[in-house]
């Protein structure tokens, strides 16, 4: 007892610790500190309310902790009566202490807290660790009575254990987080997972088939830290976004440092352990207790590197998923506070998929970036120790550090890719008027122009990204045989380097080397981070729209000396005064860009003022003169984010002549609109968006034109319904812009507005100085007939894409380019080929898929292909031979250690193909789940001045909140599962080693020095590579989930041209059309137009220019010979010239300013930059955005001109301008015209006259007037 009473740490003789060292560091010190902390704990838990059910669990827990107080009063007796060393009272006396400390802290925990105790856990399973060397060494004493007792202690502490690990029962549960109800042990090896494994295995999986993940995770928590860390910086004069998004999480940052610094440790022990087993094999004989301890070892450290190592990652991922959430968060509350003109070239959604993802891809090594840079220094100081000043050759290969230029890289590449998915928006949002207008080959062709520059700026990246890797790996391969040759020929020359030196020496290289590669790429994750951090940060920065108006105090809308001024500083509105008062009736009238909607946009906050004072009622709705829809259903567009009263929606829904269209529908108020309303006609658009204002019953209803739409008896009936004597709007203020001359006699109040000032303020009608005002200043009638008949549309599923047992062809379709033309061709080729499936799509596709999904491929999955695949792909192929190679040189390191590898071999297929049934479904609907945020990006940017003046703010904020908390689970559970696996295979690599350990101390003859070292060095880089196979093949699944989805979409795009057709001569449309029987799946007068440029499918009859047949005709070379104006007005990113001429066929500027002269639009345009000027920053009306659309068709010289509603939303004297032109430049051309304004229809040689879809009358317009005719009703 003596001998046991010293510290030592070792006993003199025996290969075992003291008594007093192991009770005081291995008992003492653990239970001490557990001791401490308890009451720190229970304060933070005592004032939490009860969350769980006490039952038997509770009890049971309280039973064993007695028990184990119990056992140590024993302890304590027995220790009392026997000749003990200077802790052996302590040891008892704490132990006591610690089980009323387990007592309390378990009772409390049990019932406040709904997540097993993390201490008591953490505690219990270091201390039954521990307690394994008391046990034997109280056994090896022949101490039986205490033996026997703390035997008994030990199996009660694992019982406790146990308990502990058993998931609480919540009060009020509505769905277990597994994660969080699970014990320590439990999460440490990822057996909470299982139940998800074997659903995947079992059945195919969907979001909602996904099990919650921590509230911790909840948009609504991660988003509030970083929004108070943001606008702390802001407000400080220097933000920074990268600094705030670490102060944001710093908790959760910390969880993961010491998990990191035990795995630094571990890894360390690895080249120590390496030399002690060559040693002991070097010798002739050894000792069994010495061969037990280093076997011991190799358990201890190996499972401590797969644990500590699967624990550092998780607490890493766990910061990334709130990283994601966090930022993501910002740029959703950014977006709805941004001024409309702020948002260009879908700048948010590519924030989300390139930068936001960039952030993550680095914050995954987050701890190894700081570990690393610790790492370095203390390998090469124990290098040193081993081979002297030889150590100094590892740092020489660190040079030509290019970091800096990485980051102007990056953020050039990122804007680059802004550019084109911006342009690849806008295409997507007016395919139908791009298709009708016959540019499609044009977009194509300028979309993979960007694509190709895109490509040329990434070039540098990735030349960048190519000396990195080459520096790496040089480093990784020149530093073993420069160091080991410095140390035989210089400092080890005389003495000499022996065999486990050598092998201790290769083994700290390969340690120190590692982080030394490691912080190389840190280095490149750090330049992508800056990049991105600073590209949302400046997104962050952007000014944002100001609500300035003040509460009213009597009428709905005042405004006292207000001027308004666009971005550039011109000025909209000046000198504005103006009273609304409650429940009257006020029309604004005046030309085409006078600045009537600029007025209501002032009035509804949009604008704000430079001068003087704006003050509005507060409840308001807008209804925008182009309707505002999203991709869902009538009835939810309609009713919006208002309370749902169905008496109340039917009673709207017949006040906007809703209801016929409704019963036409086979789905009625379901009927999905489409992306943008594109099922929709352009009446059938601005009603519901009319409706969704009624609706609301708010105050103050301002309303833009929403009756040019609507043919004259739609218009009439809906007019009276709403603002009729009766109407229901009646009794609420109303501020409506129309160009209507017959509505102005039921206004309280008529404004007209000249050149962005007030000339005639709130006046009655009659008090209109003459006629010939209003016939300048007003449109005589308005637009198109409602198309009665729609094409069903329900929501596009995502198409399964062989989930569980994974599609290989994805992976031909990248290896083939991939290996044939290299990254940038191959990368450039599926762009090319989803590019061509979406513009070679009928028309119909558009109203049935979502434009967030398609601009989900154009954005995340060819950022995911260009910027992680390459690299990925040739990493893995790399590593995955080389852990071939370095198993092959393990299994040569013991004789009989090689007939284990078909079963190592067996077990890791069998895993590998467990893993994947789940990690293919994962992530898979990890993208799917990412759609919807796109489609809520661009809705959003699409109806910024709607969703701010109904007020629904922070209702949109909330609903994206919840898009991207379902959109979190994949992608968090998509980590969580690839720690699993991480977890196995390191479990995997430990069982190789200590496999290899026991083989060799345990049957003699079966190695040697040399053999073991070598299998050992590359069991340690065998570790190493195939924890960096797991990484880069999670990184390569990922991506090729993209491949995946590109492969269906191409393939199963359906493609508007068909076999059979022909090509004919360009001057092949010489203006004779003839149609035969004609009947197709729509109705209207629209779609006479469209049967004519094939966008819509003819079930029976032809139709026949200059006697081709259409069906046997290229769809495309139709639309090209013919100059068609659509409805809505189509515009280009770019200047003025670009709009007017996109293929740049005319080179002289006069014949350019001629057609905008004629059309009224040049003197505008002049005074702005002329032909160089931003169209987009002209802020030109609805009604000069027709007239550019005009101009741009003057410049044509094609024999057939469709024009649909040309001047809808002009008024009569520029409509008169409009006319003379039409007559002037197109004699000669067949016109067809779509138009409800028929003032003019004189000037036409044939009208034709349409009712439910059919021809009813047709005839000389001029003979028709003068008859009883369907012409002469109509005109009135």
């Amino acid at each position: 007892m003596n001998a046991d009473n010293a510290f030592g740490p070792q006993r003199a003789g025996v290969f075992d610790f003291t008594i007093l060292f192991e009770q005081s560091i291995l008992s003492l010190l653990p239970t001490g500190l557990f001791i401490l902390l308890v009451p720190l704990r229970l304060y933070v838990l005592w004032n939490n309310e009860r969350v769980t059910i006490s039952g038997p669990l509770l009890w049971a827990k309280m039973v064993t902790i007695a028990s184990y107080a119990c056992l140590q009063t024993t302890l304590l007796v027995l220790w009392c009566r026997q000749n003990s060393t200077k802790t052996a009272i302590a040891e008892p006396v704490l132990g006591l202490i610690e089980a009323f400390a387990l007592a309390a802290l378990s009772f409390v925990e049990h019932r406040n807290s709904r997540k097993p105790s993390k201490l008591i856990g953490a505690f219990l399973v270091i201390t039954i660790i521990l307690d394994i060397a008391l046990v034997r060494t109280f056994w090896l004493r022949s101490m039986h009575s205490i033996a026997g007792v703390f035997t008994a202690s030990f199996a009660i502490k694992t019982i406790l254990l146990i308990l502990e690990e058993t998931p609480m029962t919540l009060l009020g549960e509505k769905e277990k987080i597994h994660e969080t109800s699970s014990g320590v042990v439990n999460r440490s090896f990822f057996w909470w997972l299982n139940r998800l494994f074997l659903q995947g295995h079992r059945t195919i999986l969907e979001t909602e088939d996904l099990q919650a993940i921590d509230s911790k995770f909840d948009t609504d928590h991660v988003s509030e830290p970083l929004e108070k860390q943001w606008e702390g910086a802001r407000n400080s004069g220097q933000p920074s976004l990268l600094k705030s998004t670490f102060l944001a999480y710093k908790w959760q940052f910390a969880a993961g440092i010491i998990p990191r610094l035990l795995h630094s440790g571990f890894n360390f022990a690895q080249p120590f352990l390496i030399q002690s087993v060559i040693m002991l094999v070097s010798k002739k004989e050894m000792s069994i207790q010495t061969s037990s301890g280093l076997i011991g070892a190799t358990v201890l450290i190996y499972l401590g590197l797969a644990i500590s190592g699967a624990w550092h990652k998780h607490m890493s991922y766990q910061l990334v998923t709130m990283y994601r959430g966090g930022l993501v968060s910002l740029i959703f509350k950014k977006t709805l506070k941004l001024k409309t003109a702020s948002i260009k070239d879908s700048a948010p959604v590519t924030l989300m998929t390139a930068d936001v993802e960039t952030i993550v891809a680095a914050g995954a090594s987050v701890h190894d970036m700081w570990a690393n840079m610790l790492e370095l220094p203390v390998g090469i100081y124990l290098l040193y120790r081993q081979v002297d000043q030889a150590n100094n050759q590892v740092t020489t290969i660190v040079s030509g550090i290019i970091s800096p230029a990485m980051e102007p890289a990056t953020v050039k590449w990122n804007e680059a890719v802004q550019k084109r998915v911006g342009e690849t928006s806008n295409m997507l949002n007016q395919m139908k008027g791009i298709k009708m207008m016959g540019l499609t080959d044009f977009f194509l062709k300028m979309v993979q122009g960007l694509r190709v520059k895109e490509l040329k700026v990434s070039a540098r990246f990735r030349w960048l990204l190519v000396y990195f890797n080459a520096l790496a790996m040089i480093s990784a391969q020149l530093t073993p045989v420069v160091v080991i040759m410095s140390a035989i020929y210089w400092t080890k020359a005389d003495e000499g380097l022996s065999v486990a030196e050598a092998f201790t020496s290769l083994s700290l290289i390969s340690v120190v080397t590692q982080p030394l590669v490691m912080i190389l790429v840190s280095l490149m994750q750090i330049a992508g981070v800056l990049g991105g951090s600073g590209r949302i940060q400046a997104f962050l920065l952007l000014d944002e729209q100001v609500v300035t108006r003040e509460a009213v105090d009597v009428d709905s809308v005042t405004m006292q000396n207000a001027n308004f001024k666009a971005p550039d500083g011109k000025p909209l509105l000046t000198d504005i005064n103006l009273r609304i008062s409650p429940g009257t009736l006020n029309m604004f009238v005046g030309k085409v860009g006078c600045g009537k909607s600029s007025l209501l946009k002032a009035i509804i906050g949009e604008l704000i003022p430079e001068e003087g004072t704006v003050k509005v009622e507060d409840s308001l709705a807008y209804c925008d003169q182009v309707p505002w829809l999203r991709n869902t259903t009538i009835r939810e567009n309609i009713i919006g984010l208002s309370p749902t009263d169905d008496k109340w929606l039917s009673t709207v829904l017949h006040a906007c002549a809703l209801e016929e269209d409704l019963h036409q529908l086979p789905q009625g108020q379901e009927t999905i609109v489409g992306s943008g309303g594109v099922a929709l006609s352009g009446g059938q658009k601005q009603r519901v968006a009319l409706a969704r204002a009624v609706y609301s019953r708010k105050k103050l209803i301002v309303l833009d034109d929403v009756f040019s739409s609507l043919d004259k008896t739609t218009a009439d009936t809906v007019f009276h319904r709403l603002l009729g004597a009766d109407g229901l709007l009646r009794t609420s203020t109303v501020v409506l812009v129309t160009s209507n001359v017959q509505y102005l006699p039921f206004a309280d109040f008529v404004t007209v507005i000249e050149d962005g000032r007030i000339t005639r303020n709130q006046v009655p009608y009659s008090q209109l100085e003459a006629t010939e005002t209003l016939n300048t200043i007003a449109a005589i009638e308005t637009q198109q007939l409602v198309q009665k008949d729609i094409v069903k549309l329900t929501p596009k599923k995502e198409i399964d894409l062989a989930r569980k047992t994974g599609d290989t062809d994805c992976y031909k379709i990248y290896v083939s380019y991939f290996l044939i033309v290299g990254v940038e061709k191959s990368s450039n080729n599926l762009h090319e080929q989803l590019l061509n499936s979406v513009c070679r799509a009928p028309l119909h596709f558009f109203t049935s898929t979502e434009s967030g999904s398609i601009l989900n491929r154009f954005s995340q999955d060819m950022t995911l292909i260009d910027m992680s695949l390459p690299l990925a792909f040739y990493l893995t192929l790399d590593l995955t031979l080389r852990c071939l190679v370095q198993v092959g040189v393990v299994a040569s390191g013991a004789s009989y250690f090689g007939a284990f590898l078909p079963i190592s071999f067996l077990a890791l297929y069998l895993i590998q193909k467990y893993y994947l049934r789940t990690s293919r479904q994962m992530r898979l609907l990890d993208l799917e789940a990412k759609t919807p945020l796109y489609t809520q990006f661009t809705e959003i940017t699409a109806g910024l001045a709607t969703i701010r003046s109904f007020g629904w703010t922070n209702e949109f904020l909330d609903e994206s909140f919840r898009m991207l908390d379902t959109s979190q689970k994949p992608f968090y559970l998509m980590f969580c599962i690839q720690r699993w696996l991480e977890l196995v295979l390191d479990l995997f690599a430990a069982g190789m080693a200590i496999l290899l350990v026991t083989i060799a101390l345990r049957i003699p003859g079966t190695t040697s020095e040399g053999a073991i070292g070598l299998a050992m060095v590359n069991l340690l880089g065998l570790n190493m590579t195939l924890t960096t196979v797991i990484d880069q093949w999670t990184t390569l699944e990922t991506s090729l989930g993209a491949i995946a989805r590109l492969k269906s979409f191409i393939s199963n795009t359906p493609n508007e041209n068909k076999q059979g057709e022909t090509e004919v001569p360009d001057n092949w449309a010489g203006g004779q059309i003839v149609f035969d029987g004609v009947t197709a799946s729509y109705s209207g007068k629209s779609s006479l137009i469209l049967s004519i440029l094939r966008l819509l499918e003819l079930q029976s009859g032809s139709i026949h220019i200059d006697g081709k047949d259409l069906a046997s005709i290229p769809r495309q070379h139709i639309r090209s010979q013919i100059t068609t104006i659509p409805q809505d007005p189509v515009s280009l990113s770019g200047t003025v010239r670009h709009n007017l001429d996109p293929e740049a066929l005319i080179q002289a500027d006069e014949i350019l300013v001629e057609a905008l002269k004629k059309t009224t639009l040049w003197a505008t345009i002049e005074t702005r930059g002329g032909l160089d000027a931003d169209l987009s920053e002209l802020g030109f009306s609805v009604g000069q955005r027709q007239l550019f659309c005009l101009a741009r068709a003057l410049l044509s010289h094609s024999k057939i001109v469709l024009l649909d509603e040309p001047t809808s939303s002009v008024d009569n004297a520029t409509d008169k301008d409009v006319r003379r032109i039409i007559r002037e430049v197109m004699q000669g051309r067949t016109v067809i015209e779509v138009t409800h304004r028929l003032d003019y229809v004189t000037d036409f040689d044939l009208a034709v006259v349409m009712k439910d879809g059919r021809v009813i009358e047709t005839g000389d317009p001029k003979e028709l007037l003068v008859q009883n005719s369907a012409l002469k009703a109509l005109r009135g």
